[in-house]
């Protein structure tokens, strides 16, 4: 019986050494298969892990490639802006342009009617001589109406109007001690509004001076001084300093504005 179970043992033991011997074989390949597979799979996850960095790095850049093309689209949408105010204003400018262009148009236009001699950038000072021509003249024809009312019979006329002007210059002297000048209206011309008096530096007339006109014991307007000579003074009329219903005449005095104060 021992020896029946003995020889089972040893015959299990040889079937077992037979199958594990055959087996042995299927499982080392099985074996290096796996380790092959292993090592696919990891070097497939570090190709993975790689590619997912590059898709997150690739995923920065287009957020940063949106984050532009936003700034971009703003600031072209300023520009826009800014394009349409600009060329509102040129617009505006243009406008104006034309306004302005029209007004040199009309003042061209009136300075075609400036008299010969005359030009823009000396007008005034042309004025002025124009008008100191003109008191010249107008000083000559009084002189010569003078003599021609005299030659007339009307000296006498003429002494009596002086003596009553005498008379009311004694008559008005203590109201105006205080003014060292008194002169008189010689010539008007209305149409250019300046006066021509009696008296000039020879008086002590400058430039500065202020004069009054007076009749009787009224103050009939103010002077503004154009030019001065030796014995003679042309000077504009004040329109808005004229006493109501009352105009400058011949004859008129003229005192300094700053003494009758």
């Amino acid at each position: 019986m021992t020896k029946v179970l003995f020889l089972l043992s040893a015959v299990v033991m040889v079937v077992a050494g037979f199958f594990s011997y055959q087996n042995r074989d299927t499982f080392v390949k099985a074996r290096q298969e796996r380790q092959a597979a292993d090592a696919s799979t990891k070097s497939e996850m570090v190709k993975l892990k790689n590619e997912a960095g590059i898709v997150v790095g690739l995923q920065g850049d287009v957020d940063k490639v949106t984050g532009e093309i936003t700034n971009e689209t703003e600031r072209l949408n300023q520009a826009k802006i800014k394009l349409r105010n600009v060329q509102a204003e040129a617009d505006r400018s243009q406008d104006q342009l034309k306004v302005a262009q029209e007004k040199i148009n009309a003042y061209k236009q009136e300075l075609t009617n400036i008299p010969p001699g005359f030009s823009v950038e000396t007008i005034n000072e042309d004025i002025n001589k124009l008008k100191q021509s003109i008191a010249d003249g107008e000083a000559q024809v009084a002189k010569i109406q003078e003599q021609v009312t005299a030659k007339d019979g009307e000296l006498k006329k003429v002494q009596d109007t002086v003596n009553d002007i005498k008379e009311r210059i004694e008559a008005r002297k203590k109201s105006f001690d205080r003014n060292s000048l008194v002169s008189t209206i010689i010539a008007v011309n209305n149409d250019w509004g300046f006066v021509v008096v009696d008296g000039g530096t020879d008086k002590g007339i400058t430039p500065e001076t202020s004069l009054l006109v007076t009749r009787g014991t009224q103050t009939i307007g103010k002077l503004k001084i154009v030019s001065i000579a030796g014995s003679k003074t042309v000077a504009n009329i004040d329109q808005k300093s004229l006493r109501s219903g009352l105009s400058v005449a011949p004859g008129d005095r003229v005192i300094l504005e700053t003494l009758y104060r």
